[in-house]
Parts: structure tokens; sequence; C-alpha cells
């Protein structure tokens, strides 16, 4: 295909991207808009404390997504009362002209950070269509980047600087140098990557450091690199936000690993046609032209892509929103694939020009499909592969603790112990198990460590568990559960037997609906068609529960740890008021059973 004709192509892409484009808030977008709206309006980008309540009414008016928006930090005020965010101003500086553009219009300023992110993948694509390869290179283009497009995040700012820099680095090291710096400023994350290129670039040829222009370059991006920390030095004495709470740590590989692996966010399994792209590229040089492969700028973007893994191993959480199930660090890591892209792009070989066009078309209809800009993010949600692999073989995958807590308890912070729905695959906590999932088996010692977390994985014949520790990783913040088992006992294996054929939770139809509760620690409920069992845990004086009931019911009070029936109670539909249930004072486990009579 000609250059011109792919160029048709691309700009066909990138407006419909666009013209699908309905900006909404994901993240931590909030804080963007905020600053940026302050900066369009000539304030500065910390605010004083009568700015917050009128800039949170703001943001809170752009529509639901911002509807629990607050600027609230306590931690990042500095000795002038005004109020910093977490993260440095730069990309709401460079979305401050849209904003205020869009202010004039009367149109809603998120419209402001789409124009930004239009000019961004507007110079990229022209910049990939004026260096070799542009249909390879294209791949990044056509990847999940297009969901960010109406998103207040800097992700698209930060592949655009690492993007342009491997496309310019053989002709202009020096403009390189400055968008990596642009990108570090903005994250820290990306200072290695800076500082490697800055390194190489000096080695690779010593007569630039009395070069003006490389020199330029360097004291350049050494600035927008020191720009971040002088800023919070002076603010609030700290070197950055966002690595004051992080403990530096040398990641295991798997933690390293993270943004390829995860079944849930990692780009083998959530963009594997990037990742197919990157294998036959190095594959076919490997194969058929060996000395393209050992450029010099190759190895040391694969040393910058080790350096990146392992800055971004160091955050504790890694399930991070403001994402649709793709893990922002695969997004950033993409662009360091460019050169090897590049350098299979122009083969001399035609074979080579037709599988890169195939993989286009396949990027591009996989995005299509799977990463629409329409999409909600979904780091609550589990995906489809990871819900399957977790439901009908849990022994093949266990992913970091807070990945897997987070999506079945479809909350942040997570709510553990959690497991999915059948317990199939169970995350203990501290040796505890979620409530629907009642103890089996005994785990490990260690699971019962303060902050540790261990899998339960059901094995294949469904007759017990197989349990996996996992390492400590303190600092992954939750919310431990009221309700949950802390082992098998006795009174577990009864209650077992009880609630067989049962589920759990009070559907709309239940049979037995609770309607009161006195002096209990907490109940839980299993329901049926023709049964219900309530299981109640540590009652007090005047324990009691109040129920109606849909027919006539037997209900059974039994002592779990005695395994004795202590009282029954026939109970009558339509009464007035709801029936009341007295409890044992003094009882650790009591069954209530509902049967018809």
């Amino acid at each position: 295909m000609s250059r011109h004709a792919w160029a048709f192509c691309l700009v066909a892409w990138l407006g419909v991207a666009l013209w699908q484009a309905n900006p909404v808030r994901v993240g931590d977008g909030h804080e963007h808009v905020a600053v940026a709206l302050a900066l369009a309006r000539g304030h500065g980008p910390a605010f004083a404390p009568d700015q917050i309540p009128s800039l949170e009414a703001e943001l809170r008016a752009l529509g639901p997504t911002f509807a629990n928006a607050t600027l609230a930090h306590p931690d990042l005020v500095g000795r002038d009362g005004r109020q910093d965010l977490p993260h440095f101003w730069l990309y709401p500086l460079l979305a401050a002209p849209g904003v205020k553009v869009a202010l004039l219009l009367g149109v809603s300023p998120l419209w402001g950070f789409v124009g930004l992110h239009a000019v961004l993948l507007g110079a990229l694509c022209a910049l990939v269509l004026a260096r070799p390869a542009p249909i390879w290179t294209s791949l990044l283009l056509l990847s999940p980047l297009v969901w960010w497009i109406d998103k207040p995040s800097p992700d698209m700012l930060l592949v655009s600087c690492l993007a342009g820099a491997m496309l310019l680095w053989t002709t202009r090291p020096t403009v390189s140098l400055i968008l990596l710096g642009v990108g570090a400023s903005q994250n820290p994350g990306l200072v290695l990557v800076a500082a490697l290129f800055a390194a190489w670039g000096s080695i690779e040829r010593p007569a630039r450091l009395m070069c003006r222009r490389w020199q330029t370059g360097v004291f350049g991006a050494a600035l927008l690199i020191a720009l971040p920390p002088a800023y919070y030095l002076w603010r609030l004495g700290i070197p950055s936000p966002l690595t004051a709470a992080t403990i530096t740590r040398w990641p295991g590989l798997f933690d390293a690993l993270f943004p390829f692996s995860d079944v849930s966010v990692g780009l083998v399994v959530r963009y594997p046609p990037f990742v197919v792209a990157v294998v036959v590229a190095a594959a076919w040089l490997a194969w058929r032209e060996l000395s393209r492969l050992r450029e010099p700028f190759i190895a040391t973007t694969g040393l910058a892509a080790l350096a990146l893994l392992w800055v971004v191993g160091q955050p504790v959480s890694q399930n991070h929103g403001g994402s649709p199930d793709l893990s922002r660090y695969a997004l950033w890591l993409m662009p360091l694939a460019l050169p090897l892209l590049q350098q299979a792009g122009t083969s001399t070989s035609r074979v080579m020009q037709h599988v890169g066009l195939a993989l286009a078309a396949l990027s591009a209809a996989w995005t299509l499909v799977a990463f629409p800009p329409s999409r909600p993010e979904g780091h609550l949600q589990s995906t489809p592969f990871a819900h399957w692999l977790w439901t009908r073989h849990p022994m093949w995958n266990d992913p970091r603790p807070e990945v897997f807590a987070e999506r079945e308890s479809h909350a942040e912070p997570a709510v553990v112990p959690t497991a999915t729905p059948g317990c199939q695959k169970v995350l203990l906590y501290e040796g505890q198990w979620p409530v629907h999932c009642l103890p089996q088996d005994t785990p490990p010692d260690e699971c019962f460590d303060t902050q540790r977390f261990c899998y339960a994985n059901r094995t294949a014949t469904g007759a017990g568990y197989l349990f996996m520790v996992e390492p400590l990783r303190p600092g992954v913040p939750v919310v431990q559960a009221e309700k949950t088992w802390t082992r098998a006992t006795p009174a577990v294996a009864t209650m077992r037997q009880l609630v067989r054929g049962l589920a759990i939770g009070e559907p709309e139809d239940a049979m037995v609906s609770l309607r009161g509760l006195w002096n209990v620690a907490w109940l839980q409920q299993w329901n049926g068609q023709r049964r219900a069992v309530f299981y109640v845990r540590n009652t007090r004086p005047d324990a009691r529960i109040g129920v109606r009931v849909r027919h006539r019911v037997l209900a059974r009070v039994i002592d779990l740890n005695r395994a004795v029936e202590i009282a029954t109670y026939p109970i009558e539909p339509d009464t007035r008021h709801p029936a009341s249930i007295p409890l044992p004072d003094a009882a650790a486990d009591l069954a209530i059973t509902f049967e018809p009579r």
C-alpha cells in the first residue's frame, strides 16, 4: 500500500475515534480538570481554600462521572494554606488553552483535553507517516491508545512523548531528549528512561558532548525533570507526592512482568495483536536479518523497557482506574517497541510488508471491538477471560491479590477476604474466608500471618482446595469484611450440610424475608425454592430476628456447636407485624432453618 493511501486510512481512523468522543472522567481526571480550569483563568496550580468549594461544584456539574469529585488532600497543603494535588500540573497547563477556548464557546471544558489529545495524535500520525515503515509503526495508533482520546488523563501525553522520542532518535536526538523530559516531568516513572537515553547518546557519540545542540537538549531535559521536585520541595518539602510513600524494592519476576502477563490487564491477553507483531518482528530479524536486530538503538530501547518495568513494579497496587482494563504501564511500554517494528517494516522482503498490513488490520479490528472510546473504565469488573479462568481452572492462575480482590468484591479499596461467586477460587486474608465460602480444608500456618493473602483453589474433583501462599506486600489498601469464617469447625461442617443446594443472599421472591435484627453480631442468609437458612453469629441478651414469610413455615433454631435443636416456631404469612423469633443468649453459632409446614 502506498504511503498516501495509508495516510488516508490513518486520518480516517483517527477521525472516527474523534467522532465517537464523549468526554468523561476516569481515574484522577478531576484533578487535571480542576488545575486546567484554574490555569485557564489565570490562577496558579495550587488552590486557595476559598477556591475549592466552587471548583468542586463546577466539577460535579460536568456530569455523573464527577459526582464524587473532591480536591481534598490534607497532606498536600502548603505552608500558605493552598492545596496542591498529587499529579504535576504540566499536562493541565498544556490543556489550559483548549479549556479556555471551550469556556469561551460555552461548552464543557473537557473538550479542551480532547483538543489537546487530537493535536498530540495528529502530530504523532504525521511523524509516523514521515518516518520509515509507517504501516508497522502505525500499530501504536491503531491500538487501545485511542480509548484515552476523550479522557482527561496524561497517558496520551506520556505515550506521545515516548513514541515521538523513539521515532526521532536517529535523526533528531536532541528533540527526543526534550520529549522524554516532558514525559518524565509529568510522571517520575519515566526519569530512568530519559536518563538512559541521555547517557547512551553521550556514549554512542562522545563528540556530542562538545555539541551545543546536544548540550542544550540534555540541559532542557534535565530542567524539565527537575521542575516537579523543585516545585514540590518549595511548596510541600517533598520531592514528589507520587513517590513520597513508595518503598523502593526489587520486584520479583512475576511483579516485574505484570503489565505483560496479568490475565486481567496484561498486554498479552488484552491486546495480543501488538505482542504478535513484536514477536514476529524479532523472530524474522533473528532468522533472516540478524545484523539489523543487533542495532545498538534496539538494545537501548530494550534496556529502557527493563528500567521502566522496574519502575512500574514499585507501586504496591497495580489495579488502577483510568483504564479500560489494560494496564497503563503496558501502554507506556508499547512505544519502546517502535525501533524494532521499524526494522521489521523496512525489511527488503515483501512478506513482511504483507504481514504488517495484516497485523494493522487485526489491530484496528481488535481495538474497534474491545476498546472503543465509549467503553467505561473497567478496573472493578473481571474480564470474561479472567472470569472463565478463575471459575473453570482456578489453579492455572493466581493474580496479584489486589487485582483479584478489587475485581471480585467490585470495590476500591477491596473488601477482603473475597472469592468468585461459586467459591472456585478464594482469596483468604489473614486466614479468613468470605462469608459465602464455608471453610474447607486447613490452610498453611503462614496464611494466618498479619496482612497475608493466600489463594484457595478448588481441585478438579471439587473435593477440596489447594492453597497458595502469596508474598507479603504491606501497604495494599483493603477493607476487612465483617462477615468471615476463620477455619473449618464442627459448626461450619453442619452449616455446609444445611445450605447445600441453596444460594447466598435474599432474592426478591424469597420464601422468608428478614425484617429486623437485634443484639447479634451479624446474620447471613441462604435461600432456595422450598427452604431457607439463616446463620447468626454471637448473640447477646434479648437477641431476636423479625421475619415475614410467603407461606406457612416452621422455623427451627439450631445450636451449631452442640448440633442440637433448641426451639421451633410456626410462622404464619400475612400477619400485621413481622414474626419475632427469640434467640438464646451468648450463642456463638446459630442456624435458623425455615421449611414449609
